[in-house]
């Protein structure tokens, strides 16, 4: 455990995406998703034997979203997050 302190554990089969979704009850969501670092954004959405995906926001929040629900998402860098 010889892990600093506020430093993200990396993954060799995954990666953070930024993003942000639009529900479709008007609600919209800003933060990562995890995917398969071999995978987009966009298999990852149409993946037909997952209904479900994690969205964790930027308060530490994480979100079980039914991807049926999801209107849009748009993938943004992360200077786009000072916004």
């Amino acid at each position: 455990m010889n892990e600093a302190i506020g430093v993200k554990k990396m993954s060799l089969t995954r990666k953070d995406t930024h993003v942000v979704m639009t529900l479709i009850d008007g609600s919209i969501l800003k933060g990562t998703l995890v995917i398969e670092r071999t995978s987009r954004l966009s298999d990852t959405l149409n993946n037909h034997n997952k209904d479900f995906i994690v969205l964790s926001d930027y308060e530490n929040n994480h979100h079980i979203i039914n991807k049926h629900h999801i209107i849009k998402v748009v993938e943004i860098e992360s200077l786009e997050l000072e916004e």
